[in-house]
């Protein structure tokens, strides 16, 4: 039977896989772009639903087997300022009944939110991978958060360790040079987009960040903002480029994410379908089943399928 993972999510807050999103987008707008976002958690929910077999025979993997709950969305109603303290608190919930959350937004101001969470439960060195094709490195505007200042905030906070930052898959084009400095200065490190392609493919890349990361810290954060991803496989966000990572490359990074054990949390960011609905929507929904398909594919939780 072609069953579909969305019909295995139940309500929840507690599972090996938790949903919650971040249905806000004003970040955005106080950044200079075009709102929408706050749009996204309920049409992934939507897409969700109709993309990707439970049982998958070419990676052997039986998302039955996983625990997939959705812990509903952060209320809308609240400003963008208690919706940041609310997505800490409940991301950190979620964090403490030993389970994995999966934050879909909404703007990219919700990283530093999550980062936060992660930082104030683990009590010890946390890793943290920004997929983008910006920085994000900008200051507050007039005192305020918003879509562009969340790993700025993350590499001020005396909590966190710049060394233990990467930004990756970045575009030059995207940036400017005061940024990058101020990144580089924290003891970031930027992996250029054109370097990658340039060098090993983009999995191989993303494994060699993790483990260098796993290798000085006890839980990693990955956040992704699909406007990494080059524009003809996702027109539906704010800021869309001609170049970038493609679909095969942001849903390999997914798999990979959601295969290390170190990783505790991972973010999506974004996602407008205000713009651009259905294909966006499906990447965004397959990256979410690729990231499902690597946690279940840890050792702990693997359970093979036999074919004749």
């Amino acid at each position: 039977m072609d069953t579909k993972v969305g019909s295995i999510i139940r309500p929840g807050t507690k599972g090996d896989v938790v949903l919650l999103g971040f249905p806000h987008d004003e970040g955005v707008a106080i950044n200079g772009g075009r709102p929408g976002a706050r749009h996204g958690p309920e049409r992934f929910r939507f897409w969700i639903g109709k993309y990707g077999t439970v049982e998958n025979p070419y990676a052997r993997v039986d998302l039955a087997n996983l625990s997939i709950t959705d812990a509903g969305n952060i209320s809308s109603e609240l400003s963008l300022e208690r919706a940041h303290t609310e997505l800490t608190t409940q991301t950190r919930k979620i964090l403490q009944s030993g389970s994995i959350p999966f934050v879909i937004g909404g703007s990219n101001d919700q990283s530093y939110p999550n980062a936060s969470a992660l930082l104030a439960e683990s009590g010890q060195p946390t890793g943290v991978i920004n997929i983008d094709a910006h920085l994000d490195a900008r200051p507050l505007k007039d005192g305020r958060a918003h879509s562009g200042s969340s790993f700025r905030q993350l590499l001020e906070d005396p909590r966190f360790c710049g060394s233990h930052f990467i930004e990756f898959a970045t575009q030059g084009s995207q940036c400017s040079r005061e940024h990058a400095q101020y990144v580089l200065d924290k003891k970031g490190r930027i992996l250029w987009l054109d370097e990658i392609h340039g060098k090993n493919t983009v999995g191989e890349s993303f494994i060699t960040a993790l483990g260098n990361l796993a290798w000085e810290c006890s839980s990693l954060f990955v956040s992704f903002d699909l406007d990494s991803v080059a524009g003809r496989d996702a027109p539906g966000v704010s800021c869309p480029s001609l170049i970038g990572l493609s679909a095969e490359e942001a849903i390999t990074i997914a798999y990979h994410a959601g295969e290390h054990p170190a990783v505790a949390l991972f973010d999506l960011s974004e996602y407008n379908p205000d713009i651009e609905e259905e294909h966006t929507g499906r990447l965004a929904a397959a990256i979410f089943y690729f990231f499902c398909l690597g946690v279940a594919s840890r050792s702990s939780l693997r359970e093979n399928l036999k074919y004749e």
